[in-house]
């Protein structure tokens, strides 16, 4: 058993805030896998090469990406998304719950702690994941990409802003836990804490007052 970084448990924050894919859920070969027979349902080819740096982006404004770097799609847009979101609900029950990351937020559900999510996925493919693994009786908030207007996911803030809102939480009482820097970034730009559960950096935005260092829970795998 290796041991790696640890998950702070947030137990000094007012609210905790979650990312959804590669934070609370291993989903990555999902979304991809999704998403390249979408497109290719469509007649167009995803490169694992040219997706998964852009993979924390929501699918919506990749596409658009793909659009200016190779030329107009096949198909509109939001037909291929619309077909990858209905992809990757059908696979919710594959979905496996990253148990560490869980924990935490089990346990600040047990203090009183107010929880929210925040994904640059879609609501349905949200709301199909908490359903299939059973969390979202341990989310007061859930805001994601369709809550915002497209070209506003992450790395803008106005998701983890939202979130904020719904929880009746002021930013700088919220700790965001993330997989990505577009994520990390996002909860900075809010004015946000963040911590990257890949990582096992833990930011704070700047100016922000000093706080204790969260305690933490072992990563072991």
């Amino acid at each position: 058993m290796t041991t790696r970084a640890a998950v702070p448990d947030g137990e000094t924050f007012g609210a905790l805030i979650f990312d959804w894919d590669g934070t609370l859920v291993d989903s990555n070969d999902v979304c991809f896998t999704a998403l390249a027979r979408a497109m290719a349902d469509a007649g167009a080819k995803l490169d694992p090469d040219w997706y998964w740096p852009r993979q924390a982006i929501t699918s919506p404004d990749m596409l658009l990406a793909w659009e200016q770097e190779f030329g107009h799609l096949p198909e509109p847009v939001d037909n291929i998304i619309r077909r990858c979101r209905g992809y990757v609900r059908a696979a919710a029950p594959d979905l496996r719950v990253i148990d560490d990351v869980a924990l935490v937020a089990r346990t600040a559900r047990q203090r009183g702690q107010r929880l929210g999510i925040g994904s640059n996925s879609s609501g349905s493919v949200v709301a199909a994941g908490l359903e299939a693994t059973g969390l979202a009786v341990l989310f007061d908030a859930v805001v994601t990409s369709s809550d915002v207007p497209q070209g506003r996911g992450k790395p803008e803030p106005d998701i983890f802003l939202l979130v904020a809102q719904r929880l009746d939480a002021e930013p700088a009482d919220c700790l965001v836990y993330d997989d990505t820097d577009v994520g990390v970034a996002a909860a900075l730009s809010a004015g946000m804490a963040a911590y990257n559960v890949q990582t096992g950096v833990l930011s704070a935005p700047i100016g922000a007052a000093p706080r204790h260092r969260p305690a933490v829970m072992d990563r072991v795998d």
